[in-house]
């Protein structure tokens, strides 16, 4: 029989620095009063104010308990999971809000040679024709930029060298395609 765990909730208020602290203290004080919150934390994640009493605060809420894993293993996500995350997130560095919501990665292909580089084909798939042009940049320089910073990311994750070789294809309306989110992995 499965043990019932108390819920903890916390509220977080982001973007904190934008509001001045006369604003701030009324509106935790009225979260106080009309919810039952453990805490009411305001952060800056732009500037990371707070986010080591958040991390805390965290782990102070969660249940004591076995471990479900042993201590070597960090996640049940395979290494292309890491590896697609690591291409998109430059993306995300290199492009800020302009693109990367509407593109996904898909590893295609993930080749393990011990005594050479691994080899690893990726393809960040866009919605739009406009955004693979903004993707692949002029003479493919801002592709050549992604795939340099996310394989310098990769070979520090893997701890082995890699060779990355990346495309980027148009997929109209992926984001409402069920069949394909599913193959990529989300859901």
């Amino acid at each position: 029989m499965l043990k019932s765990i108390e819920t903890q909730k916390c509220c977080v208020i982001n973007k904190s620095d934008t509001v001045p602290a006369d604003r701030m203290l009324p509106i935790i004080d009225r979260l106080d009063r009309t919810f039952d919150f453990k805490h009411i934390l305001p952060v800056s994640a732009l500037r990371g104010e707070g986010l080591d009493l958040l991390l805390s605060l965290i782990l102070d809420c969660l249940p004591q308990g076995e471990p479900y894993y042993p201590a070597d293993i960090v996640s049940d996500e395979p290494e292309r999971f890491f590896v697609a995350e690591l291409i998109r997130e430059q993306i995300f560095i290199i492009f800020g809000d302009e693109i990367p919501y509407s593109v996904t990665v898909h590893v295609e292909a993930f080749h393990e040679r011990p005594g050479r580089k691994d080899t690893i084909r990726a393809t960040i798939y866009a919605e739009r024709d406009s955004q693979k042009g903004i993707l692949i940049g002029k003479g493919g320089t801002t592709l050549k930029r992604i795939g340099t910073a996310a394989r310098r990311q990769i070979e520090s994750f893997l701890g082995r060298p890699v060779y990355l070789d990346l495309h980027v294809r148009i997929r109209k309306k992926w984001r409402r395609d069920e069949a394909f989110i599913k193959k990529m992995g989300y859901g």
